[in-house]
């Protein structure tokens, strides 16, 4: 007994030390940081802040208190910059669903003692920090979610910007031109972040492949990346830049088909285990006559 309630103080104690560390401040982010010392643009000082209401200010307090780059409390901003969703919002989504976890046990078992019943006090309680943890855990979830299937939606529709690309470069457009004008053509998503890209890096005298570089590393998807390392080695030739337009082409089509033939599959094999128990359960409706009758009988 008396290792049982060592063992409890134990594991109580980690538990506060731990619940400390994930709750003391964040130091401050460097990005934040430099933010707040360049200079701000003409039409931002020009245009009136608004001042933030009520539950902005919680998910602001939340989100600079409470959220962590890494660990248990660790946000998503990547993936939140990609939806185009505010963290503060993020923050009170995970609070709310915290709080409807750890009150509706709570409210459950109020009613049972009011329908008569006698519940055990530790059960609500516990069972309330079981729900809210996981509760709180499913904003992440959706927002990982929605943002792996952003940036697979974004790879399609990057495989065919290169191809117009390609044929940009074919018609005799220049390097810049033939990497523009295929981004003009449709008001999609992907093809207006490449625009957006591709504009910064013409008016700040950069490198378009950076450009892009830049927006693989904010947005997370490697094969931007790979691609204007590719290309800045391979240079400006004409049929160099083709062969590696061609080649990331090719690869990227590949790795879409691996992709797509591997969820089919896991699909496939998903659908052996229900249809498993349905065969199951009928011959068991088959059989259970001529087994009872025959148990019966003997």
């Amino acid at each position: 007994m008396t290792a049982v309630a060592v063992l409890a103080g134990c594991l109580a104690a980690a538990g506060v030390i731990l619940l400390v560390r994930e709750l003391r401040p964040a130091p401050p982010r460097l990005d934040a940081a430099l933010a707040r010392v360049q200079a701000t643009p003409l039409h931002a000082a020009s245009a009136p802040a608004e001042a933030p209401g009520g539950l902005e200010r919680v998910g602001r307090w939340l989100a600079d208190r409470v959220a962590r780059p890494a660990g248990m409390l660790a946000v998503p901003r990547t993936d939140l910059a990609l939806l185009g969703r505010p963290i503060e919002r993020f923050m009170l989504n995970k609070l709310a669903l915290f709080l409807t976890g750890l009150a509706a046990p709570s409210v459950l078992s109020g009613l049972m003692a009011l329908a008569g019943g006698s519940p055990r006090w530790t059960l609500p309680v516990l069972a309330g920090l079981m729900l809210a943890a996981v509760l709180s855990l499913v904003p992440d979830w959706n927002v990982r979610s929605q943002a792996r299937q952003q940036r697979r939606d974004f790879r399609y529709a990057f495989t065919s910007y290169l191809q117009l690309v390609v044929l940009e470069r074919q018609a005799g457009a220049a390097l810049n031109a033939a990497l523009e004008n295929p981004a003009k053509i449709t008001d999609g998503w992907p093809f207006q972040r490449i625009h957006q890209a591709l504009t910064r890096a013409r008016h700040g005298q950069q490198q378009p492949w950076r450009a892009l570089a830049q927006l693989g590393a904010d947005i997370e998807v490697r094969d931007l990346i790979d691609l204007a390392h590719t290309a800045e080695i391979a240079g400006e030739e004409g049929a160099k830049m083709h062969d590696v337009l061609i080649a990331k082409i090719s690869s990227m089509r590949h790795e879409a088909s691996a992709t797509a033939r591997a969820e089919a599959n896991a699909r496939t094999t998903a659908m052996w285990v229900p249809t498993s128990l349905l065969m199951l359960g009928f011959v068991i409706l088959i059989g259970f006559p001529f087994f009872s009758k025959l148990l019966a009988s003997g």
